[in-house]
């Protein structure tokens, strides 16, 4: 009965242990660390301007995909003024929604081709888990195990 018992729990233990190993988080200073930064920085400066540098929240990555969730903010820590940001004077985006709602983290996923890394979809001051849903739990499954309902 005990091994019954086991085999049980295993069988679902087990799957998740083997997705919550699957990933890894770059490590600071790393090359594959600097090249998902480096990919997703222009991209990131397009809305809210140059220069830009991040804080990370949380960075998983296969090797071949990633998911960063990140705090934009100027060179030495200097505070990004959303009212200065081209989203906000170009675009017509609502500053006051960054500033008292959304704030400007970042979520973003990559997708790594050869040696280059590309962002696949972003989004910039989000107030829910948008992307916990198709299709990024099936296409992003080992870095999004967490975040995904079971199916």
């Amino acid at each position: 009965m005990r091994a019954l018992i086991f085999s049980v729990v295993l069988c679902f233990v087990l799957p998740v242990s083997v997705l919550a190993q699957s990933w890894h988080e770059p490590a600071r200073g790393s090359l594959e660390r600097s090249q998902i930064m480096n990919a997703l920085r222009p991209v990131i400066e397009w809305r809210l301007g140059a220069p830009v540098e991040f804080v990370v929240y949380e960075l998983r990555s296969t090797g071949e995909q990633a998911f960063a969730s990140l705090a934009p903010q100027r060179p030495g820590g200097a505070r990004i003024d959303i009212r200065e940001a081209p989203i906000v004077r170009y675009w017509g985006d609502d500053a006051s929604y960054y500033e008292e709602v959304g704030g400007i983290d970042v979520i973003a996923f990559l997708i790594r081709e050869g040696d280059q890394w590309s962002v696949v979809d972003q989004s910039i001051g989000a107030t829910d888990v948008w992307f916990a849903s198709e299709p990024y739990c099936a296409v992003f499954s080992q870095l999004l195990f967490d975040y995904c309902p079971l199916n």
